[in-house]
Parts: C-alpha cells; sequence; structure tokens
C-alpha cells in the first residue's frame, strides 16, 4: 500500500575463500541458496580471522500513520 513499505534481504550461497568446513544455508529462504557466487575476498576472511555469519532473513517494516512513521526491524541470522 502507500503507506507501508518492506525492505529484505538475505543471504546467498557465497563462497568467500573462508577456511571454514562449515556448510552455511539460508534455512528460511531456500531458494537465496540457489544464489551461488564466488568473491575475491580480504586477507583476514581467508585466514579465518572473521566468524562467517548467515542473513536468513533481515529487513524493516515500515508503516505510515497520520502522526507518525512505526519502523519495525526483523532478523534471523545464523
Amino acid at each position: 500500500s502507500e503507506d507501508t513499505t518492506i525492505i529484505v534481504m538475505a543471504s546467498g550461497n557465497i563462497n568467500d575463500h573462508n577456511p571454514s568446513s562449515k556448510e552455511y544455508k539460508n534455512t528460511i529462504v531456500e531458494s537465496a541458496n540457489l544464489f551461488k557466487i564466488d568473491i575475491d575476498s580480504e586477507d583476514d576472511i581467508r585466514k579465518g580471522k572473521l566468524k562467517k555469519v548467515v542473513v536468513n532473513l533481515a529487513g524493516y517494516y515500515i508503516q505510515r500513520s497520520k502522526y507518525r512513521v512505526d519502523i519495525t526491524n526483523i532478523e534471523s541470522i545464523n
């Protein structure tokens, strides 16, 4: 509707060359796993210095009313 906006993001199946053997899958938006890409990641990622996080679903629900705007943050992260 004209008074409601939804902004959503989800993680895809990204090969960042992290040495972890753990496979990360999006358990909520399964079609996001079909998006496969290799990226040229930074050295700290390649050496496993950063913890890998999968965003199953995250975003904002924004609703405008006559006197205010309500913003709800939604996150499901593994």
